[in-house]
């Protein structure tokens, strides 16, 4: 394997972890359609979520990159794309409380996150899909308070979760409107679920939240009202170079399980390893993930470093997360043969992986992103 960018300690640590608690209850779980709460709570009581966090947050005054090594343990270690996938939801509402939060935002909103309750982003509505700017869930304003009103859809552990960043209007402030809303989801008035029937992924619970004339104070709006858009387009950055990161070490160990095979499975008196289509294969899947990796590694530190061509990256880095994962688990099930088409962990791999073509913006939605980038980018030079 390559040299990674990230702590090698931590990564194995986590691994480890996610070795002993994920990995044991994903077949579980997922044949009963939850998110793994307990592990979830394991993980966080190892200090996953402190890793980037301030300490006087609560945090243990890392790193995203030191999150990212942690999080590459767990995705490898783990083995269950749909757990990830949730904690990519996790870390983006973090780091949007980070960057955009009060000091008392932070303060009361963090520690309940870092000890392991469940967070989640409810942007996307039926009605607007990937484009959040056509939502119509909205605020009026009641004395120091709000009162929030609409439906969110596809919404990553939106059944589960404890809290959520809501992406709302404010009609009273006129044409520029798009707000951030942090609302705990025990509130009165909200309605969350039912969980979506999937093909895969089921371990990531997805599905609605409704808000009918939910209390919100002033106090948890975060950023400025009206510049919600500007807000999240720059925090699910993070997300978008996180599925690059999961993708490449979700499927290290699937591709060396593969090649273990390929290396015992006879085929005309000889290894199928020896075959120059089965190399090919699994050399396009390798080729796919290390790029991926280190496109992912190179938005994350534009990203911290504030590059303006760290959007550009976050986008590239998305698009070839799900482009990779649907060739590394496709390759898998191509090598296994009709033993990978049974039901059984090839053909769930390839399930789960299809999700992410579609999950946090669709490769379409990454393409046009990167062109839009490139010709903003041309356009100030």
């Amino acid at each position: 394997m390559l040299q990674h960018f990230t702590d090698p300690a931590l990564r194995a640590r986590y691994a480890d972890l996610a070795a002993s608690s994920v990995a044991k209850r994903a077949d579980d779980c997922r044949a009963q359609g939850v998110l793994d709460r307990e592990s979830w709570q394991e993980i966080s009581d190892a200090g996953i979520w402190r890793l980037a966090v301030d300490r006087q947050w609560g945090g243990d005054g890392g790193t995203w990159w030191d999150f990212t090594a942690a999080f590459e343990g767990v995705a490898a270690g783990g083995r269950d794309l749909g757990f990830s996938l949730s904690m990519v939801a996790q870390a983006g509402l973090i780091r949007s409380l980070l960057v955009y939060g009060t000091d008392d935002q932070k303060g009361y909103w963090l520690p309940r996150l870092l000890s392991g309750e469940v967070g989640a982003t409810a942007l996307t509505e039926t009605t607007g899909g990937s484009d959040v700017t056509r939502i119509r869930t909205s605020a009026a304003r009641d004395g120091d308070v709000y009162r929030l009103n609409g439906h969110k859809d596809h919404i990553t552990n939106g059944p589960v979760a404890d809290m959520a960043l809501v992406l709302g209007r404010v009609p009273e402030q006129g044409a520029r409107d798009i707000t951030l809303f942090m609302v705990d989801l025990h509130d009165e008035g909200i309605t969350q679920g039912p969980v979506e029937r999937m093909i895969g992924n089921q371990t990531s619970p997805t599905g609605p939240i409704a808000f009918d004339n939910v209390r919100v104070d002033a106090r948890h709006l975060v950023g400025e009202i009206g510049a919600g858009i500007e807000a999240i387009y720059n925090t699910i950055a993070l997300d978008r170079l996180l599925y690059g990161v999961l993708a490449a070490a979700y499927l290290d160990p699937h591709l060396d399980e593969v090649l273990a095979y390929a290396r015992r499975r006879q085929a005309f008196k000889q290894p199928i390893a020896d075959h120059q289509y089965v190399q090919g294969r699994i050399t396009d899947a390798k080729f796919a993930i290390e790029a991926t990796r280190y496109v992912s590694y190179g938005a994350l530190d534009a990203l911290l470093r504030g590059d303006r061509q760290a959007s550009l990256l976050c986008s590239t880095a998305k698009y070839h997360a799900g482009e990779t994962l649907r060739l590394g688990t496709e390759t898998a099930l191509r090598v296994y043969g009709h033993l990978g088409y049974m039901d059984g962990p090839a053909a769930h791999a390839l399930q789960d992986a299809l999700g992410t073509l579609i999950a946090g913006g669709t490769a379409e939605m990454q393409r046009k992103n990167v062109f839009n980038q490139m010709r903003a980018l041309a356009q100030a030079s």
